[in-house]
C-alpha cells in the first residue's frame, strides 16, 4: 500500500540497484560525451551576407549606378529574402558591388542564393552589352578553420603553388575537411611587347594581331568520323605549346616565301606581371590556404588531423620552404572550451567546499555529490540530443551549478527537519522529496522557462548565439530536479542518521556552527525590520532607485571585445593611390611592429583583405588603395598592450593614409559611429556630410573622420567624331582595346602547360605610366585602309574630367555615410551622444531639402539587438507571473511575489558598475537568471506563510515572521552556492562571459538579503488588514 501511495521515489529507494545502475551509465555517457562530443568556440552563425559583383569595363562611376546598380537593386529587390534595408551597392569606375544581406529568419540561405544566381543568369540579358560580369558570391560569409601560409624567399610563385597543391591532395583526405582555398597566387603571363616603329614599318595593326592570337588560342569542336558504328572525335593540336611558338606565329607572308614572324615586331616574354595584389608573411612571398571544416564535427579533433597532415608534409618540403599557421581555429576553441572545463570543475571545488563550511559534514557530503553527478547526466544528455560543447553552452553549465544543488539542498534540509520531530530516516527521506516535489518543480520549470522567448523574440546572429543556452540550462535543472527526487533521499538515509538538533543533544556540548551565528544575527536583523515596517519597505524602494539611477549611467555594447592572442591592422589611403605607394607603407608599418618583442608573426595582405578567419569579422572589399595585416601576438595581455601603444600613434602616422588597429571583436559594425544621410542629390549630400565632417573633426577623441564616397577621381575622357569615326572604320570597342594595349595591356587567349594557364597579354613597348595627358591624343589607331593609322585626336576630343570615386546606395537610395573611429579609450557610449547633440543643435535645422537622416554604426546594431532583448525579458516576466498565479492561485499574492523582481536591479547594477562593466547580452542572460532566483526565494517564503497562515491559523505577522526565520538559511545556502558557482567565471576576467559572472554573483547575494528581510515585511503588510 505504501509503495503504491509513494509512488516513484519510494520505489527507487526499494530497487536501490537498479537505480545506482542507471544513474551509472548516465554519468558514464556524460563521460563519453565530454571527450567525444562536437566542441566549438561558440555555436555555428548563419551568415546571411553575400555580394553580388557587377563588371562594366570602361563605364564611370555614374554610369556603373544609373545602368547596372539601380537595375541589379531592382532585381535583388524582387526576393523577399532580401533584407532592403541592410543590402546595399557601392558603384565605382567601371565595377559595382551590392552587398546583400538576407532576412535574419532565413536559414535555408543556400537555397535562397541558388535562386539568385539562376536568375542573374537571365538578368544579365537585360543590361547593357558592355556589362561583362554579374556574379553572386555567397561563401563571402564562410570562416576560415585555419589559414595556413606557405612561403619562400627564393621559391617561385608557381613552384609555391605546387607545393601547395600536394598539400591540398593530401588534406581532403580528411573526412571533416570543406573548402580549401587559395590565396595570394600569383600567376606567370605571356607577355608581348609590340614596337609600334616596327608594325608601322611593315604595315600591320593591332587589329590583325589581336585576331590571329584569338582565334589561334580558341579551342571549339572540329566535328568527328562515323565509322564502323564508332564516333570518332576530332581533335586539333594545341597551337601554343610554349611562348617559343608564340614568337614563331607567321603575321603577313607574300608569294616569294617572306615572312614576319610576331618576333619579328614585339618582345615575347614569360614573367609574372605586376600584381594587383599581394601576400607576404613576415616579409616573405607568401600564399595562403584557407581551410573550412565541415558542420557537426568536433574542430578540435578536426585541427589534431590536419596537424598530423602538415607535420608529414613539412618532412617532405625543401629547407627554404616553410609552412606556418597565422589563424587557429581549433587551438583557439581548444583552449577556450578546455579553459571552461577548468573553470566548470574549479566551480565544482568550490561550491562543495562552501558546503563543506556551511553544512554539517556529512550532509555537505549528500549534497555535493548531487553536483558532479547532475553535470556529467547532463552532459550526457546534451551528447544524445546533439548539442555541441562550446562556450555558450559551458558558459550555462556553470551559471547553473549553483542552482544544481538548490534542489538537493532544499530536500536535505526537510530531512533534517523530519529527522528532528521524530520521524524514522525512511519517512523523512520519502518525504522531504514527496512534500516538495510540487514547489521545487515549480520554481525549476519557472527558471527554465524564462529563457525560451529569447529563442522567439531574437533574430540572426544574437538567435543563433543564444539558441543552445536555454536548452543546456533546463536540461541541467530537470536532470538535478531528477537526482534529488531519485538519489539524494536513497543517499541521504544511508549517510544522515542524525538530525541537526539530535546531533547537538548527543555530543552534550555545543560546537561552532556557521549557520547557527547566521540565523542569529538574521533573526535580530528580521526582529528590526518588523520593528520598523516603513523604513524596512523604503529601504527597498531606495534600492531600487538607487539601482535605475546606476543603469541609467552605463554604458551600453551589446557584444564585446574578443581575447585574442591576435589583432588585425587595416591601412587606408585615398582611392586612386597606386599599389606602390601602398606597399611602401604597409613594409614601413611592417619594420616597425617587428621589432616588438611582444609580436610573433605579421602576415601582410597588400592591395586585398585576408578571408574571414573570425565568423564576426567581415573581409574589407580590394583594391589597391588597401592593405591588412594580421598580427599574432605572444599572448591575449600582449594584443590588450600592443594596442594601447599603437593604437593612437600610428594612426595618422603616415602621410595620406589611416592605420586602423582593429582588436577582434563580437560586435559586426564596419565603424563604431555612424550617420547616414539620404536623397537623391549627390550635392545636396556632400553639403550635408561635409557640414557634419567639420564638426566631427574638431572633437577631441574622434579620428579618421570621413565618407563612404570617397574622393573624386580624375578621368580622361575620350568622345569619339561619329562621322569622321565612321568613315575610317573605328569602332568604339577597336579604340578601347588599343588604347588598353598601350596603357595596361589586354588579354587575347591562353597558353596552357597541362593544367597551368598562362594568359597571352599583349602590351605596347612604350609604357604608358607617367604619360602625361597631353600624349594620350598622339595614340594611333588603325583604320579599314590596310597600313593606314591615324591619331587619336583625328577622330576624337579629348578633355580631362572627375568621376565620383564612389556612389553608394542603400535600401535603393544613394546614401553618402559619415564615419568615425575612437581613439582607444575612448567611451564610444558617450562620443554617440555628443554626435546627437551636434546633429540636434547644428547639423538637422541646415538640412538640404530632400535630404534625411539616421544613425548607424554600434548604436544601430545594439538597438537591434536589445529591442528584442528587451521583448524576450518581458515575455519572461509575463511567464513569471502566471507560474505565480498557477502556485499561489491569489493575483495580489502573485503580483506581490512578481514585485520582488526589483529587488534584483540594485545588486547588479553595483555589480556592472563597481567593476566598470558595460551593459551587453550576457548581462541580460544573467538577469534573466536572478529573475528565477529571486522568484524562487519568493516563493519559499509566501508559500510557508500561507501555509501557516491558512492552515495552522497563524496571524499575517506570526507566519510572515516564521516563514522569514525558517526558510532563510534555505535560501542564504541556495543563494551562497550560485553566488560562488560563477566565482571562476568572474577571476577568468573573459569579456564575454564575465560580465555574467558579476550580474549573478552581485544580484544573488543582495538579492537573497533584500528578499529575506523586505518580503516577510511585506507580506505581513499585505495581509495585515485581513
Amino acid at each position: 500500500m505504501r509503495e503504491r501511495k509513494n509512488g516513484v521515489i519510494e520505489w527507487t529507494m526499494r530497487h536501490y540497484q537498479i537505480t545506482l545502475l542507471v544513474i551509472t551509465v548516465l554519468v558514464g555517457l556524460g563521460i563519453l560525451g565530454l571527450v567525444d562530443m562536437p566542441k566549438q568556440e561558440f555555436p555555428e552563425f548563419t551568415i546571411r551576407q553575400g555580394v553580388v559583383v557587377g563588371v562594366y569595363p570602361g563605364a564611370t562611376s555614374g554610369e556603373v549606378e544609373e545602368q547596372l546598380a539601380k537595375p541589379l537593386e531592382r532585381y535583388l529587390f524582387t526576393f523577399k529574402e532580401v533584407k532592403k534595408k541592410k543590402t546595399y551597392s557601392m558603384s565605382r569606375d567601371g565595377m559595382v558591388y551590392v552587398m546583400v544581406e538576407l532576412n535574419d529568419d532565413v536559414n535555408n540561405k543556400d537555397e535562397v542564393w541558388s535562386k539568385i544566381k539562376l536568375g542573374l543568369q537571365n538578368f544579365k540579358s537585360q543590361l547593357p552589352s558592355g556589362v561583362l560580369a554579374v556574379i553572386a558570391n555567397d561563401d563571402f560569409g564562410d570562416t576560415s578553420a585555419l589559414l595556413i601560409t606557405l612561403e619562400s624567399e627564393d621559391k617561385t610563385y608557381r613552384e609555391l603553388q605546387r607545393y601547395m597543391e600536394t598539400l591540398e591532395d593530401r588534406l581532403r583526405r580528411i573526412e571533416s575537411v570543406s573548402n580549401l582555398r587559395r590565396y595570394g597566387v600569383q600567376n606567370e603571363q605571356i607577355s608581348v611587347y609590340l614596337d609600334p616603329d616596327k608594325l608601322a614599318a611593315y604595315g600591320l595593326d593591332t587589329r590583325m594581331l589581336m585576331t590571329t592570337l584569338f582565334t589561334q588560342g580558341f579551342t571549339t569542336a572540329s566535328g568527328s568520323l562515323e565509322n564502323g558504328g564508332l564516333d570518332i572525335p576530332i581533335h586539333l593540336s594545341v597551337t601554343y605549346p610554349s611562348e617559343r611558338e608564340v614568337g614563331e606565329q607567321i603575321l603577313l607572308a607574300d608569294a616569294d616565301g617572306h615572312m614576319i614572324r610576331l618576333k619579328d615586331v614585339a618582345r615575347i616574354v614569360r614573367e609574372y606581371p605586376e600584381p594587383d595584389s599581394y601576400i607576404t608573411n613576415n616579409g616573405k612571398k607568401a600564399i595562403i590556404l584557407s581551410m573550412e571544416m565541415r558542420e557537426g564535427h568536433n574542430i578540435v579533433r578536426y585541427g589534431k588531423e590536419v596537424d598530423e597532415v602538415l607535420h608529414a608534409f613539412e618532412r617532405d618540403l625543401p629547407e627554404s620552404v616553410s609552412i606556418r599557421r597565422i589563424a587557429d581555429q581549433p587551438k583557439v576553441v581548444g583552449d577556450s572550451v578546455s579553459s571552461f572545463v577548468r573553470d566548470l570543475f574549479v566551480s565544482i571545488v568550490v561550491v562543495i567546499l562552501v558546503m563543506m563550511v556551511l553544512f554539517p559534514f556529512r550532509s555537505a557530503l549528500v549534497a555535493a555529490t548531487s553536483i558532479p553527478i547532475s553535470v556529467f547526466i547532463s552532459i550526457g544528455v546534451m551528447y544524445a540530443c546533439g548539442i555541441p560543447l562550446n562556450t555558450v553552452t559551458l558558459a550555462a553549465l556553470i551559471v547553473v551549478l549553483g542552482m544544481i544543488v538548490d534542489n538537493s539542498i532544499i530536500v536535505i534540509d526537510a530531512y533534517l527537519e523530519y529527522l528532528d520531530k521524530g520521524y524514522s530516516r525512511w519517512y523523512a527521506a520519502v518525504y522531504s522529496a514527496k512534500n516538495y516535489f510540487s514547489s521545487i518543480l515549480l520554481a525549476t520549470l519557472c527558471i527554465c522557462v524564462i529563457f525560451f522567448p529569447l529563442l522567439f523574440t531574437m533574430t540572426g546572429q544574437m538567435l543563433d548565439f543564444v539558441t543552445f543556452f536555454p536548452w543546456t540550462l533546463s536540461i541541467s535543472l530537470m536532470v538535478s530536479l531528477a537526482v534529488a527526487m531519485v538519489f539524494i533521499p536513497l543517499l541521504e538515509r544511508v549517510l544522515i542518521k542524525k538530525g541537526l538538533k539530535s546531533g547537538r543533544e548527543n555530543t552534550g556540548k555545543k560546537r561552532f556552527n556557521l549557520l547557527d551565528t547566521v540565523q542569529a544575527v538574521y533573526t535580530r536583523a528580521l526582529t528590526w525590520t518588523f520593528r520598523f515596517p516603513k523604513a524596512t519597505i523604503g529601504l527597498g524602494v531606495l534600492t531600487v532607485a538607487l539601482a535605475i539611477l546606476m543603469i541609467t549611467q552605463l554604458s551600453q555594447r551589446m557584444m564585446p571585445i574578443a581575447d585574442r592572442d591576435q589583432f588585425a591592422v587595416e591601412i587606408y589611403l585615398p582611392q586612386g593611390t597606386s599599389l606602390d605607394r601602398t606597399a611602401a607603407v604597409s613594409d614601413s608599418l611592417y619594420k616597425l611592429l617587428s621589432e616588438d618583442e611582444r609580436i610573433l608573426s605579421v602576415t601582410s595582405f597588400i592591395g586585398t583583405s585576408s578571408p574571414r578567419f573570425q565568423a564576426t569579422y567581415a573581409p574589407n572589399l580590394a583594391g589597391k588603395n588597401y592593405a591588412q595585416f594580421i598580427v599574432n601576438t605572444a599572448s591575449v595581455e600582449a594584443t590588450r598592450s600592443v594596442l594601447d601603444d599603437y593604437t593612437d600613434r600610428y594612426a595618422d602616422y603616415f602621410p595620406d593614409a589611416y592605420v586602423k588597429f582593429k582588436q577582434l571583436d563580437y560586435q559586426n559594425v564596419s565603424s563604431p559611429l555612424e550617420v547616414r544621410f539620404m536623397g537623391d542629390d549627390i550635392a545636396r549630400l556632400k553639403q550635408a556630410g561635409d557640414s557634419l565632417m567639420a564638426v566631427l573633426r574638431e572633437m577631441d577623441g574622434l579620428v579618421w573622420v570621413h565618407t563612404n564616397y570617397e574622393e573624386a577621381l580624375p578621368d580622361v575622357r575620350v568622345r569619339l567624331d561619329p562621322v569622321e569615326a565612321s568613315r575610317l572604320g573605328i569602332t568604339k570597342a577597336m579604340a578601347s582595346a588599343d588604347l588598353a594595349i598601350r596603357y595596361d595591356g589586354l588579354s587575347v587567349g591562353s597558353l596552357w602547360e597541362g593544367d597551368y594557364a598562362l594568359p597571352i597579354q599583349l602590351r605596347s613597348d612604350k609604357k604608358g605610366e607617367g604619360d602625361a595627358f597631353d600624349k594620350v591624343g598622339d595614340q594611333y589607331l588603325p583604320t579599314i585602309v590596310p597600313g593606314v593609322s591615324v591619331p587619336l585626336r583625328q577622330v576624337s576630343t579629348i578633355e580631362g574630367g572627375w568621376n565620383e570615386g564612389q556612389i553608394v546606395r542603400r535600401n535603393g537610395v544613394r546614401t553618402l555615410s559619415v564615419f568615425a573611429e575612437v581613439t582607444r579609450g575612448t567611451n564610444q557610449n558617450a562620443m554617440q551622444k555628443r554626435i546627437e547633440r551636434v546633429m540636434e543643435s547644428r547639423i538637422i535645422p541646415t538640412l538640404p531639402e530632400g535630404v534625411t537622416y539616421e544613425y548607424g554604426g554600434a548604436k544601430e546594431l545594439d538597438f537591434e539587438t536589445m529591442n528584442p532583448l528587451m521583448q524576450g525579458l518581458a515575455i519572461a516576466v509575463i511567464i513569471v507571473f502566471f507560474f505565480l498565479l498557477v502556485n499561489f492561485k491569489k493575483i495580489g499574492l502573485a503580483l506581490a511575489a512578481l514585485s520582488s523582481l526589483l529587488l534584483t536591479l540594485f545588486g547588479a547594477a553595483l555589480g556592472l558598475w563597481a567593476f566598470h562593466i558595460d551593459f551587453s547580452l550576457t548581462c541580460v542572460l544573467g538577469v534573466i537568471s536572478l529573475i528565477g532566483i529571486v522568484v524562487r526565494n519568493a516563493i519559499l517564503i509566501f508559500e510557508h506563510a500561507q501555509d501557516l497562515r491558512l492552515h495552522k491559523h497563524y496571524s499575517p505577522r506570526d507566519a510572515a515572521f516564521d516563514a522569514g526565520r525558517r526558510r532563510m538559511l534555505p535560501i542564504f545556502l541556495t543563494s551562497a552556492t550560485t553566488a560562488v558557482g560563477v566565482v571562476p567565471m568572474i577571476i577568468s576576467g573573459s569579456s564575454l562571459w564575465m560580465p555574467m559572472g558579476v550580474v549573478i554573483c552581485s544580484g544573488t547575494v543582495f538579492s537573497m538579503i533584500l528578499a529575506v528581510i523586505i518580503l516577510p515585511v511585506f507580506y505581513w503588510k499585505i495581509f495585515g488588514n485581513k
